[in-house]
Parts: C-alpha cells; sequence; structure tokens
C-alpha cells in the first residue's frame, strides 16, 4: 500500500476531487490518503503533482529539493482535463508498468533499469512493454498545442510514461537536460527543427515539375547533434540512465531480482564483492557506433565501449570518426570482414554465451550490455520527436504556403528504415495518441521491409545484402521487427518466439490474419534503387539549394511515391532527416553531378582518408555554397589530420569466436592496466 501525497499548483478543490476519486475507484488495497491531523512521512509515498496549465508543465522552482519537485507522477490541469484522466495515468504508471520479453521468459515485474542494465532477455527475446500507455486527451492536446513548451519539457513528459518508478521523474529530468543541452546540438533549442520543402521559384513557370508532390511536406531535421545521425537522440541520454541503472543495482545488497529473466537473481557485484563494472558491445551499419561512444563519453560514463561494424558496409567519414574515438583503453572499434547482419547476430550470439558471462564476470568483474536498438531505452527516446514534429506541424496552421492543420488532423510520416527501430518508435507515438496517418518505409535496395509490408512475407533465404549509398540501412534481418510483432500480436510470446525461429532456421516467416490487417491498416512502404536515390539528391538540390544524405533521399523518393499512388491523400508528410549530408560527401558529390549514387565499396580510398574527405568537401562546397559541414564532422577531420593520417582500423575476420576473443581480450587488458 503507497500512502498518497499530493502536490503542485492545481486549486485545493482539483486536488481534493482527485483524491476522492482515486480512493473510491483503487480503494484501500493500492492507497492511503492522511487527512488533517496526521503527521509523519511514512517511506513507501506516492507523490502525485497537478499543476495548473497557465503555470507551465515543469516550471521552473526556486529550489530543486523543495517537494513539488519530487514526484512520481504529474497531470498538467486545463479546461478540459477530468478526475477520470487522473486516475488513468496513475493506475498506469502504479499498476500496468509492466515489461517482459517478446519471447515469453521473463516476469512481468522486471524494471525499467534493470531491462536498460541488461539489454537482452535471457531467453534472446526484446524486453517490452507488455502495454503501450496511452496519453490522455486534455494531456495530448497541451503537448502538442501549448504555447512555449520546449523539448526537454516534452521529453520529460513522454518518456515519465514510458519508464516506471525504477526511475524518479527528477532523476530522469536532470539525465534529459543534460542530454539536450543546447551545447551539445549546435546552440539550437529546438533541437530537430521542421522545415517544410519550398523551391526556389520566383514565378509560377519556374517551379519544378511535379512540384505539387512536395506540397505539405516536411523535413525534419535529425541530424543537428554531436555526431550528425538521429541515433544521438537517443544515445545522448541513454549512457545517463544506464550509469543511474548500474548505480541503482550496486547500492542494492545481495543482487537484484528484478532483471533477468524468470526472477534468476543478477549478482550486482563479484565473487570477491567489487561491484561488476560493464562493458557496452553494439553492432553498426554506420551511425550507431559513434552515436554510442559519444554519448557514453559526453556522459563521463565509467563504462568500456567495444563496437563491431562492417569493415566495408560503412562510409569512409563514418569509419573516419569511429576510429578517432578508438583509444584502445576505454573504446575499441572493430572492422569486421562481413555485413552488419553478421556483426549484429555476432553481438546476440556473445550476449547468449553463458560460458563468456561467467568468464567476465568471474575473471574480470565485467558485465555486457547493449546500446543497439534491441535495448528498450534506445528506442523510446526517438518516440519523443515525432510528437514533436506533429506539434510544429500544428503551430504552422494557418500558413497558406505549406496549408492548415488543426490539433486531431492526422500526419504521415516517411522514414528510411533498415533495422526497424526508428518506425516502431513512430508507431509507438501512434499508439500512445498522437494522431499518424501513414506510417511509410523507406527501404533501399535492400528492400526486405517493403516485401515484408506489402505481403506480409518476411523472407531472407534468397537475399545477399547489397552495399548501397545509404548504408544505415543496409540490413536484411532488423530486428525491432521482433518487437513490432509483439504488439501487434497484443504480446502473444508464443507466437513471436515461433516466427522468430522460423526466421532463424528457415530464413523467412510469413504473417496474416489480424497482425497483417493491422500492420496494414498503418504501414506502406516504398523501395528505391541508386539510380532514384541519386535523382532524388539532385532534385531537391537543384530545386531548393537543400542537400540530402542518401537516406533521406531513399525517404524523399518514397513520400513521392505515395504521394502519387494516393492523390487523394493531401494530409502533411514528414521525412524523417536522419543524417547530415557532410557524412556521406562522395554520394553527395555523384548525385548533385548527375551520376548514380555510389557506395561505401565504391568510395574507399586508398589514400589518407583524411585527405580524401578534405577533398570531397571542398567539392561539394564549390557546387553548393550555401551548405557546410557538420561542425562535429569539421572537428573530427581536423583531429584526424593532427595525427598525420595515422589512423589504423582494428580488422577482424567473419569468425563468431574471433569477435569472442576481441571481447575477452580488450576486458583483459582494461583490467589489468595493460592496453
Amino acid at each position: 500500500m503507497l500512502t498518497l501525497r499530493v502536490c503542485g499548483t492545481a486549486s485545493v478543490e482539483v486536488k481534493e476531487r482527485v483524491v476522492d476519486g482515486l480512493l473510491s475507484v483503487t480503494g484501500p488495497q493500492l492507497f492511503t490518503y492522511p487527512r488533517d491531523g496526521e503527521k509523519g512521512e511514512p517511506s513507501d509515498v506516492f507523490r502525485l503533482c497537478i499543476d495548473q496549465t497557465a503555470a507551465g508543465l515543469y516550471m521552473k522552482r526556486q529550489s530543486p529539493g523543495e517537494e513539488e519537485e519530487i514526484y512520481d507522477c504529474r497531470f498538467v490541469w486545463g479546461e478540459d482535463s477530468t478526475v477520470e484522466e487522473v486516475i488513468t495515468e496513475v493506475t498506469s504508471l502504479v499498476s500496468h508498468r509492466q515489461f517482459s520479453s517478446t519471447r515469453g521468459a521473463v516476469e512481468p515485474s522486471v524494471s525499467f533499469l534493470s531491462v536498460i542494465r541488461d539489454g537482452l532477455a535471457s531467453d534472446g527475446g526484446l524486453f517490452t512493454l507488455r502495454k503501450i500507455p496511452q496519453v490522455t486527451a486534455s494531456q495530448l492536446k497541451y503537448l502538442c498545442t501549448a504555447p512555449n513548451l520546449s523539448y526537454v519539457e516534452a521529453a520529460r513528459s513522454l518518456l515519465e510514461r514510458l519508464t516506471d518508478m525504477s526511475l524518479k521523474p527528477h532523476i530522469l529530468s536532470k539525465h534529459i537536460l543534460e542530454a539536450y543541452d543546447p551545447s551539445r546540438w549546435n546552440g539550437l533549442k529546438d533541437v530537430c527543427p521542421l522545415t517544410p520543402i519550398h523551391p526556389r521559384a520566383t514565378s509560377v513557370a519556374d517551379v519544378p515539375e511535379n512540384h505539387s508532390d512536395w506540397h505539405n511536406m516536411y523535413l525534419l531535421e535529425l541530424y543537428h547533434g554531436p555526431t550528425g545521425a538521429f541515433k544521438d537522440f537517443a544515445l545522448q541520454l541513454f549512457p545517463r540512465y544506464f550509469d543511474t541503472a548500474v548505480a541503482a543495482v550496486a547500492n542494492q545488497k545481495g543482487g537484484d531480482n528484478n532483471g533477468c529473466g524468470g526472477g534468476e537473481v543478477v549478482s550486482s557485484s563479484t565473487a570477491a564483492g567489487k561491484p561488476l563494472q560493464y562493458m557496452i558491445l553494439t553492432a553498426t551499419s554506420g551511425d550507431t557506433g559513434v552515436a554510442a561512444i559519444s554519448g557514453f563519453v559526453n556522459a563521463k560514463s565509467p563504462c568500456r565501449v567495444m563496437v563491431f561494424y562492417p569493415l566495408r558496409g560503412v562510409s569512409p567519414v563514418q569509419k573516419m570518426h569511429m576510429i578517432s574515438y578508438d583509444n584502445g583503453t576505454t573504446v575499441r572499434v572493430i572492422g569486421v570482414e562481413s555485413d552488419f547482419d553478421f556483426c549484429q547476430q555476432s553481438v546476440k550470439k556473445l550476449f547468449a554465451d553463458e560460458k563468456l558471462e561467467r568468464e567476465l564476470v568471474n575473471d574480470a568483474g565485467v558485465r555486457l550490455s547493449s546500446a543497439n536498438s534491441i535495448n528498450w531505452g534506445r528506442l523510446i527516446p526517438q518516440v519523443v520527436y515525432y510528437f514533436w514534429a506533429y506539434r510544429k506541424c500544428i503551430q504552422q496552421n494557418g500558413d497558406k504556403v505549406t496549408g492548415a492543420l488543426a490539433f486531431g488532423d492526422k500526419v504521415d510520416f516517411v522514414v528510411p528504415s533498415g533495422n526497424f527501430g526508428n518506425i516502431l518508435a513512430a508507431y509507438v507515438a501512434k499508439l500512445m495518441g498522437l494522431p499518424v496517418g501513414k506510417l511509410i518505409v523507406a527501404s533501399n535496395t535492400n528492400d526486405v521491409l517493403y516485401e515484408f509490408v506489402s505481403t506480409g512475407c518476411y523472407d531472407i533465404s534468397h537475399r545477399h545484402l547489397v552495399p548501397t549509398a545509404s548504408p544505415s540501412i543496409d540490413i536484411l534481418k532488423a530486428s525491432n521487427v521482433e518487437r513490432f510483432l509483439f504488439i501487434l500480436s497484443d504480446g502473444d510470446s508464443k507466437y513471436v518466439s515461433e516466427q522468430m525461429g522460423r526466421l532463424e532456421f528457415e530464413k523467412r516467416f510469413e504473417v496474416c490474419g489480424k497482425v497483417l490487417q493491422r500492420m496494414q491498416e498503418t504501414f506502406w512502404s516504398s523501395k528505391c534503387n541508386e539510380s532514384n536515390c541519386a535523382a532524388a539528391i539532385k532534385k531537391i538540390f537543384d530545386a531548393t539549394g537543400k542537400l540530402l544524405d542518401p537516406h533521406t533521399a531513399v525517404a524523399l523518393h518514397a513520400a513521392t511515391e505515395y504521394r502519387r499512388e494516393h492523390p487523394e491523400t493531401r494530409r502533411p508528410l514528414v521525412i524523417a532527416s536522419t543524417a547530415h549530408w557532410a557524412k556521406f560527401p562522395a554520394a553527395v558529390l555523384h548525385a548533385i553531378l548527375g551520376e548514380d549514387a555510389v557506395g561505401a565499396e565504391g568510395v574507399e580510398s586508398v589514400t589518407d582518408p583524411a585527405e580524401s574527405c578534405k577533398y570531397l568537401y571542398e567539392k561539394v562546397l564549390a557546387l553548393c555554397p550555401g551548405e557546410a559541414v557538420h561542425p562535429s564532422l569539421r572537428a573530427v577531420l581536423a583531429t584526424v589530420e593532427a595525427r598525420s593520417g595515422s589512423l589504423k582500423p582494428r580488422v577482424a575476420t567473419r569468425d563468431v569466436s574471433l569477435l569472442r576473443k576481441e571481447v575477452t581480450g580488450f576486458v583483459v587488458c582494461t583490467s589489468e592496466g595493460s592496453c
């Protein structure tokens, strides 16, 4: 039983109505409420903060230690709010915020901090909320329409709904403020601007052919973070609450039984009684690796980071950026002579290797965890920017150029998709109540997701990965499809486990019935070859003067295809622009010169990579004087030049046992101080 405390700027009358309503619905089994005259502060207190709308969602207190700042659940009371909504929000947090594995072996008592710390469930499944919480009507309206709401405030409100009571809101708030500090985002308070696509037309005659396809179309710029890609939204925040999770376990005596599947107790210390240390093991198709490293470095985390990437499957800039962080002691980056799917599967196999786990814990006091989007904590920060994009569309209401939108009207989103995490975050936003129309999956030549959404068949049995100009979505085995199936099937872990088993052994599975129906009600898909990708880059540059990276170009192609096939649909359409063009200068240069975009294999330089990148930047900027290289990429280039091109990649062959040796070797040398 919890003792209910109510604070905030709402009127006494509102607070009393809420308390009476809560007690009448939950009864004494959940809450007790001390009336006037009762003293003392019991240990199990549930603090409900109810603020008036006019006071602001997260108004600054004079002292962070005041009771109003420490709460478990917050509700903003406005003219449309009801007691029933508050009850829904509170009971959702207290009774329904449960995590389990997509494959069913985890008890529903697993906590958010344990989910973050462990990364992958013990049965190989992905930790997921059993029920996605809905934002109540008045709170949704407030998030989408309230004036002067900041991105940080929106993130705080939404992420409180996607975590549980193991991570206190005031701790989460501190992490969010640090992660999205403007100093890390090129000085921007609005960390993801929404910009309409406008041609540089001085008259109707100057408007490019088929420009009507771009009407009411926006770019959501997700590349202003420290590494120039959308992964920064999650990975500037994730390390901070990961360290909180590790510290929470270390502070518990006798281990933690909230973490692993089947109620298994996970020790928080070694046999010698020392606290466990953690190493982040991550596979990357290009952007996750450097974003993870940057996030843990910026958070001043004690965790080591090891990254596997396909040696010839990322752009030279992406490779140079990752390797520039490799110091051998806290960060190691390994180029694997294979593709991303092998890297990702290797990480999963190493997590499932019980002998390796015992060896690392007993010999070095180290446990592995993940910063890939298989980790729930990686996925949820991405939900926020879909709400933010919708809010920005609302703010365009009345604009005669871009079109009007009223709260409640739907918006379509297009997302370049490879591992399915980014577009799954958009689907979570829809399930939370965001007015979303269609979610459009944009695939490149590796179009397994296009086929899956179109037919319900996920088949990689006949496929081989093809390197493209958009390497971050060069993926055949999309990890988050498993989480997607879990949600579509109403948490049917047996069904999910069966489908994942078929994919593992038969290299295919097929969905039908209500699962297929639910998917196709919301999702649509398109595929884009290299010629179309290059054409999209050139067309948008010729018409607007703006440069797109190849992944955004794939999404623009999908958006145009969708508009042409659905001419009756004129909803606002938001394209997730997932990376800065300067991460892919060779592909962009070829495209604006009217040539096909080239993949990573086609731009490998036999000369100094820094000189190669510098040359490409100079060529692009000469043709596009209005553009600039992302500040972090300029800094990396300067760092590499200062080191006289001494960046040599660590290389491993396609062999899981050799990657296992890389892991153990890194752990041993850092533990012994012999690196």
